[in-house]
């Protein structure tokens, strides 16, 4: 039995990074937020600029129906 919980938890273990890249960042101005009535936004909430990785983006709430990423500061 002990054979059997390690074994499940070492394949849990080595599917646990590829799980957690199927939710990649989202693109500058690209929707990373809202929700309209019973739906709310699922999908990535983190942002990143595919074009340029060290300009910072971030999720900005435009309105309840949807948060948009663009870049921070002026």
């Amino acid at each position: 039995m002990q054979l059997k919980l390690s074994i499940l938890f070492t394949l849990f273990m080595s599917s646990a990074p590829f799980a957690l890249a199927q939710q990649a960042c989202q693109d500058i101005n690209q929707q990373c937020g809202g929700s309209v009535m019973t739906w709310t936004w699922t999908g990535p909430t983190c942002c990143i600029d595919s074009a340029d990785p060290t300009r910072e983006l971030t999720c900005k709430y435009i309105n309840s129906q949807f948060s948009v990423c663009v870049p921070t500061g002026p």
